[in-house]
């Protein structure tokens, strides 16, 4: 069982220069990824997607990617000489046209910005993936472990949670074992104030309240339930949805049985039960 939040990074040498991935995720219905990259890499997010569709089941996933240091190399430094002594022309001329004082750091009025141009050397990226596949592959490792040690704890509670269910469900039993023998003391005593009582008839009443309650057949789809949740628990894989649909079945067999029964002790104990199906059900929508 694993959780569906983790978190993990991954850092290191990518061509000639350093990349960065970061791989968040949370608890969502489906699988969602999301890559964010700069426009240049965008050939990346294909790449990145099918590799971890192959990892998750269930979650949002979110990938950062970032060039710490440009991976085809350092950026490129071009200057326009002829601009720049155009530029300091025009401002001399107009020194001398307004009779201000000559100077040479007309950099400090126009800006070193608009002569020298800044580019960065382009590449395929793609070509560049087996080595990026790598630290995707670590990031998403970190999450791994991250969603497997939640997920271990999980599953502890969870069966902790079911066993004291289990506990509930077998006091209903007893309960239940006993409906008939009180059923019987219930009718006597409404109507052995009428004088004599009528044995057939008191027993033809019983058994019709005893099939109006009988809860024998809700007892056993539930017990059948936990025997499948508990499996579940104990295997591998994504769990996630089929312990959910299970809780929404033992749900339902908890809320008949609270309806039918009409007994006190056994309502006490149905009500038990859907303290622990809710706090079952809250874990659940975390669990892949």
């Amino acid at each position: 069982m694993k959780s569906m939040t983790g978190y993990g990074t991954a850092e290191g040498r990518v061509g000639k220069g350093r990349l960065f991935i970061e791989v968040k995720t949370v608890n969502h219905r489906f699988c969602e990824i999301s890559v964010k990259q700069p426009p240049k890499m965008g050939v990346l997010e294909s790449y990145i997607k099918k590799h971890l569709q192959n990892k998750y089941m269930r979650g949002k996933v979110d990938v950062f990617v970032k060039e710490k240091i440009p991976l085809f190399g350092d950026v490129e430094l071009s200057v326009d000489s002829e601009l720049a002594k155009k530029y300091l022309g025009c401002l001399k001329k107009l020194e001398k046209d307004l009779k201000l004082k000559a100077s040479d750091e007309f950099l400090h009025y126009v800006g070193l910005d608009h002569f020298v141009t800044l580019k960065e050397k382009e590449g395929d990226y793609s070509r560049l993936w087996s080595q990026i596949e790598g630290l995707v592959a670590r990031a998403s490792n970190h999450v791994d472990v991250m969603r497997a040690k939640e997920g271990a704890h999980i599953r502890k509670d969870q069966q902790t949670r079911v066993k004291l269910i289990q506990r509930n469900i077998a006091q209903i039993h007893k309960r239940a074992a006993t409906a008939t023998d009180r059923h019987r003391v219930r009718v006597r005593n409404m109507v052995s104030g009428s004088g004599q009582v009528d044995e057939q008839r008191l027993e033809t009443e019983v058994a019709y309240l005893g099939g109006r309650q009988d809860i024998a057949e809700e007892l056993t789809r539930l017990e059948s339930h936990i025997k499948q949740y508990e499996t579940l628990l104990k295997g591998n894989g994504a769990v996630g949805r089929k312990l959910d649909f299970l809780l929404q079945e033992i749900n339902r067999e908890v809320n008949t049985i609270g309806a039918k029964a009409a007994d006190a002790n056994i309502s006490r104990l149905v009500v038990d039960c859907k303290t622990e199906l809710e706090r079952l059900r809250e874990q659940i929508q975390n669990v892949e």
